[in-house]
C-alpha cells in the first residue's frame, strides 16, 4: 500500500500545504528506508519506517515519540527512525529528515484504515473507534498540517530562495438541507412537537415550535426548517462568509425525507443563494454511496431545480464507501466533496484542514476530485457528545486555533433543522463562533 507513488503523493500534499502552492519535484531515490526528491536542484531525503513498522503502525502497536510543533504550541507525535533528536540534518548535497513524516499522513489522507476495515456501524459507516486517529489520539491534531509547517521551517532556513506563500485562515459554513419543512400536516406536526417535548422538556422551544406550526398553516415559508435555511444564508452574509448549501433529491425512504426539490418556495431560496455568491450543492441520499446510477439521477434533479451545474457534494449521514464513493462522485461530475469527517467525533479525520486530493488506493494514484474535510458538526456536539453550550464553544475554539496556525479552512456543518429547534445552541455556539472568527 505504501508505494513510491503513494509516498510521492504524500510529499506533494505536504509541500503544497507548506509552501501555499503546488511545486514540481521528482523522485531521485526510493527504497524501504527512505525516499529522496529533487526540487529546483535541491534535494530532500525523507526517512521512513520499514514495512513491518508500517504494519505495526496500522495496527496501533508502533510506539511514537514526540517533538515540538513549529511554533512551540504543543508536542506532536512522530515516528523516530534513529537516535537523532533533531528534526533534520544538512550535508553538502541535501537535507535529511530524521523522522518519518510520511507514513502517518499517508494513512490519514488516503483513509487507508477505513479502506481496510470491515467493521461498520448501523449505518454502514467506518467507526471512529477503529481509526488510526483513535489508536494514536490524533483526532484533535491536524497532523498533516503540523508536519507541513515543520517542513516549511526547514525550507525557510535551508532553501530560502524557494518562495513561501502562506495561505490565510478561513471559515466555510456548510448546511445539509435534509428537509425543507418540519410541518407537512397536522399529525406529523403534533408527533414532532410531542417528541421534542419528551426528549428535551424545553417548554420554551416547544411553545415556539407550536407557534411556528400555526404560522405555517397559512404560509409554508414560515415553517421553522424553511426559515432556518434562510437564516443560515442571512447570517453568513452578515458575517461576510460564503456558505455551501447541500440539497437532497432522493425518493422518500426510512432515511430520506423525499422532499420536492422543485418546490416553488425553494426556487426563491436558490435565487437568493445564487445572488449572494454562495453555492448550491447536492446532498446525495442514503442509498447513493455505492450506486452511481441513483447518484447520477439525483445530481440531475438538483441541477435541474437550481439551474446550475452541480459540482459540490456531501453524502447524507456522512455515509461513505472508501472503495467506491469517490469513483462514483467523479463519474457524476462532482469536483469537490465535503464528507470526510466522523459523525461521532469532531476533529481532523484526514489530519488536515486544507483542501486536498484523496488517494485512489486501488489504482495507486490521486483522484481528480478534491476533498474539503469536515471539522465540526452541530449534531456531533449536541447529540453524540452531548456538550453544554460552554463545552461546545470551547471545543470549537480549540480546533479553530489549530486551523488558524496553519492557514487552513474551518469547515463547519450546521443543519437548517437546528436553527430554530436548538436556538440556544445556534445563537450561543454557532453564531458566536462565526462572529469571533470572521471579519
Amino acid at each position: 500500500m505504501r508505494t513510491e507513488n503513494a509516498l510521492k503523493y504524500t510529499i506533494d500534499t505536504i509541500l503544497t500545504i507548506a509552501l501555499g502552492y503546488k511545486i514540481d519535484f521528482s523522485v531521485s531515490h526510493y527504497s524501504e528506508k527512505n525516499i529522496e526528491i529533487v526540487c529546483r536542484d535541491k534535494k530532500i531525503n525523507f526517512l521512513i519506517c520499514r514495512t513491518d513498522g508500517f504494519q505495526e503502525l496500522l495496527e496501533g502497536k508502533l510506539k511514537l515519540s514526540s517533538v515540538s510543533a513549529f511554533d512551540e504550541y504543543s508536542q506532536i507525535p512522530v515516528i523516530k527512525i534513529n537516535e537523532e533528536e533533531n528534526l533534520y540534518k544538512r550535508d553538502e548535497e541535501k537535507i535529511i529528515v530524521n523522522f518519518d513524516l510520511l507514513s502517518l499522513p499517508f494513512i490519514l489522507l488516503s483513509s487507508l484504515d477505513e479502506y481496510l476495515s470491515e467493521d461498520k456501524d448501523e449505518y454502514d459507516r467506518f467507526l471512529y473507534t477503529n481509526s488510526i486517529s483513535k489508536k494514536y489520539d490524533l483526532i484533535k491534531t491536524a497532523l498533516v498540517d503540523e508536519y507541513a509547517m515543520l517542513i516549511r521551517t526547514v525550507i525557510q532556513k535551508e532553501y530560502p530562495d524557494i518562495e513561501i506563500r502562506p495561505r490565510k485562515f478561513s471559515v466555510t459554513p456548510t448546511h445539509d438541507i435534509d428537509d425543507i419543512y418540519r410541518f407537512t400536516g397536522p399529525f406529523k406536526a403534533m408527533k414532532s412537537i410531542i417528541g421534542q417535548l419528551v426528549n428535551t422538556w424545553n417548554f420554551k422551544e416547544v411553545f415556539s415550535a407550536f407557534i411556528f406550526f400555526l404560522q405555517s398553516l397559512s404560509d409554508k415559508r414560515r415553517d421553522p426548517y424553511f426559515k432556518g435555511t434562510e437564516k443560515l444564508l442571512k447570517d453568513s452574509e452578515v458575517n461576510g462568509l460564503k456558505s455551501v448549501f447541500f440539497f437532497m433529491a432522493a425518493n422518500p425512504s426510512a432515511f430520506d425525507s423525499g422532499y420536492d426539490i422543485y418546490d416553488e418556495n425553494l426556487k426563491e431560496v436558490f435565487k437568493k443563494i445564487d445572488a449572494s455568491g454562495m453555492t448550491s450543492g447536492i446532498h446525495p441520499g442514503f442509498y447513493t454511496f455505492r450506486d452511481v446510477d441513483v447518484l447520477n439521477e439525483q445530481v440531475g434533479r438538483v441541477a435541474g431545480a437550481t439551474e446550475k451545474k452541480i459540482t459540490n457534494s456531501r453524502q447524507h449521514y456522512l455515509r461513505f464507501d472508501r472503495r467506491k464513493t469517490f469513483d462514483n462522485l467523479e463519474k457524476a461530475g462532482i469536483h469537490t466533496d465535503y464528507t470526510m469527517g466522523f459523525a461521532e467525533e469532531e476533529g481532523f479525520k484526514c489530519g488536515t484542514s486544507h483542501e486536498f486530493h484523496p488517494y485512489d488506493l486501488s489504482n495507486d494514484r490521486p483522484y481528480k476530485i478534491k476533498e474539503k474535510p469536515l471539522i465540526a458538526m452541530d449534531v456531533t456536539m449536541s447529540m453524540y457528545k452531548k456538550y453544554s453550550v460552554s463545552e461546545a464553544r470551547q471545543v470549537l475554539e480549540t480546533l479553530c486555533e489549530r486551523v488558524k496556525r496553519t492557514g487552513g479552512d474551518f469547515i463547519i456543518l450546521w443543519h437548517n433543522a437546528y436553527v430554530y429547534r436548538e436556538m440556544e445552541f445556534y445563537n450561543k455556539v454557532y453564531l458566536e463562533f462565526l462572529k469571533k472568527n470572521t471579519g
